[in-house]
């Protein structure tokens, strides 16, 4: 299968150029067959016309379900039509898309990564870390909570609509380079992770009414969606313990055991109590850090690419029920 890519549609800063490193030592350009990696692909039809001779045409969707947020009225069905396949992270478009084209075009995958960054760990220099943006009342309480500690936030401040305050005078980490946060994550005890999708008013744009029948919008009034995020396996990947809040999806738990490969919290009372055991007590939460990261070997960007080249259900290792 004949792999390409294209970043311009994507954060330069992102995970899209980090796997794609792994995805080139896996290509084969004399086939017949094409994978695309990168968000572009959607949105120019000139860029993928250029492949249309090819028999086998698939996508990796690893923006779902933003798509549903644009301001665009067809929700990129046309483009979606090219390909012979959508390996997509997110269950819930798989089925949405799935019941408009009246056909599996859409398949649910793990979101495919692999960390090839950290080499030495358990050099802990910090109790918790939260890396990313601040996209709602979620993260700004959690930043409230993890400050009171040894904490790290890491954010790039390119990728925030908030300009939240503590985006700038909380944070602790600018703009690293991928390898770079992963080896500042691998030295934070507990790292957070939120599944979910702010829309940040981007709900007014579309019509509500279309989307009632799928459970990825039954929190629609309240500006959320449920989008599982690959940081969940990058803090598994750099063997920090796994702090996962608990939603109304809870997509975590297609890839990851509650209480054997990570821990959840519901609130930011019960956040707090659990650094402050994770703080006296971190020996009894070391297994569940080892069975994190053994489980999300197999959720790497080779295992993944094998499944998607061989379209072969034996090698399924995650839940997918809530994509039926």
């Amino acid at each position: 299968m004949k792999i390409i890519h294209n970043y311009s549609g994507d954060a330069p800063w992102g995970v899209i150029p980090y796997i794609q490193k792994t995805l080139d030592l896996l290509g084969d350009d004399s086939t017949d067959e094409v994978f695309f990696n990168g968000v572009e692909y959607i949105d120019s039809k000139e860029l993928r016309d250029q492949y249309s001779g090819y028999k086998r045409r698939v996508l990796l969707a690893h923006w779902s379900p933003c798509e549903f947020l644009t301001k665009k009225d067809h929700y990129y069905f046309d483009s979606y039509d090219f390909f012979t396949e959508v390996y997509c992270v997110c269950p819930y478009t798989c089925k949405f898309m799935n019941d408009y084209f009246e056909y599996e075009k859409f398949i649910y995958i793990p979101y495919p990564y692999t960390n090839y960054s950290v080499k030495d760990f358990g050099d802990y220099d910090s109790l918790v870390s939260w890396f990313g943006s601040i996209h709602g009342d979620d993260h700004i309480k959690a930043i409230e909570t993890i400050s009171k500690y040894d904490y790290k936030f890491i954010t790039s401040q390119q990728n925030t609509w908030m300009h939240h305050p503590y985006e700038y005078n909380k944070c602790t980490h600018v703009n690293l380079s991928t390898p770079d946060k992963l080896k500042e994550v691998s030295k934070a005890k507990s790292s957070l992770t939120f599944n979910k999708l702010y829309m940040n008013g981007n709900s007014q744009e579309n019509s509500r009414y279309r989307w009632l029948y799928n459970n990825a919008f039954n929190h629609w009034d309240k500006e959320i969606m449920p989008q599982f995020k690959v940081r969940t396996h990058e803090i598994a990947s750099s063997k920090s313990l796994i702090l996962c809040y608990k939603d109304q999806w809870n997509l975590i738990e297609d890839f990851y055991e509650p209480n054997k490969d990570f821990i959840y919290f519901e609130n930011f009372k019960e956040l707090d109590e659990l650094l402050i055991d994770i703080d006296e007590n971190f020996s009894k939460y070391q297994p569940i850090i080892e069975n994190a990261f053994k489980k999300v070997q197999n959720y790497s960007v080779e295992k993944i690419f094998e499944y998607i080249k061989n379209n072969d259900s034996s090698l399924i290792t995650w839940d997918n029920k809530k994509s039926k």
